[in-house]
This record gives C-alpha cells, structure tokens and sequence, in this order.
C-alpha cells in the first residue's frame, strides 16, 4: 500500500487524538497519557510537529511521527527525538517504516544529525521496526520502570543522518 506523509494540520487533531487515547497502555509507555479535547491536544502538539500517514484512497489517519528538539539549548539543535503511533487497523501495513523513512528525509533537509527515540523493553514489535529502518541500541536503562508488578528497561535507541563535521 501507498502511504501519503504530510505534516500535521489543525483538521488532522480530532483523529491524533483518537489514535493516541486508544494505542498507548503499559506494555509500550510508562505513562499512558489520554486527551479530553482537542484543545487538550493541541496543546502538546502545535501544527506541523508532527507527521501523519494516511492510504491514498482515504482521508482517514494511519499513524502519526511526532519529532522535535530534545532541549531548547542550542546545543541540541542538531538532534531531533521522534515517537512514533499507528491506528491499531493500520499496524503491520508499513506505516512505521513509512514514517521512519520520511522523517529521515525531512531531517536530511533541516540539518539534523540525529534521531533519538526510547522504547520499553516490553514492545518488541517497536524494537523490531526500529531497528529494521536502521535504528540502533544505544543504551539500556535497566529496570528502569516498576510496571505490571515487574522492573521494565528503557531502550535508547538512534539513526545517525549525517556526520556532521
């Protein structure tokens, strides 16, 4: 299938949202987070932080890519942290890597050396994807999280864009 990526627009919030308030529990974040309203959300995320998919013969949303600096020290303005979300009906059809691919692009083009990303050691699956698109493991903070009566380790993970001298 065709995935069409585009950055965010205010139109595409009602559907982020909802994708958002029914992708995320404590097998893939150590803070399951949900929106009221819209105006909740766009307050977490302004038009065009993010990247959204959608099949080419639909208007409905897929999965989105959220990216932006990881500090406001200038210091880090080469490096971008991306978390990544896909429609439950949508996952396993190449949305991630979709995702993935354009916000490489899009990071060539802004001059952004790195990507950076965490995942729970409990989601394979996002592992799996990452490190497909040439995500690699960084670190490991071991039992990071007390979840489900059980320690879960928090994965850094990184694509390298460029080498910039």
């Amino acid at each position: 299938m065709n995935w069409i990526i585009r950055l965010s627009e205010r139109k595409d919030y009602p559907q982020l949202m909802a994708i958002e308030n029914q992708i995320w529990h404590l097998g893939n974040t150590p803070q399951v987070t949900t929106y009221e309203t819209v105006e909740d959300y766009q307050k977490q995320y302004t038009e065009g932080s993010q990247l959204v998919a959608r099949a080419e013969e639909s208007e409905e949303i897929a999965g989105f890519l959220g990216f932006h600096n990881p500090t406001g020290l200038t210091t880090h303005q080469k490096t971008w942290i991306v978390d990544v979300g896909v429609h439950p009906d949508a996952q396993g059809k190449g949305v991630g890597t979709a995702l993935l691919t354009a916000i490489k692009l899009l990071a060539a083009e802004q001059g952004i050396h790195k990507l950076s990303l965490r995942v729970l050691s409990t989601n394979p699956a996002a592992i799996q994807l990452y490190q497909k698109n040439g995500f690699e493991i960084e670190g490991r903070l071991k039992d990071e999280f007390w979840m489900d009566d059980q320690f879960v380790d928090d994965l850094l993970m990184a694509y390298f864009v460029s080498r910039v001298a």
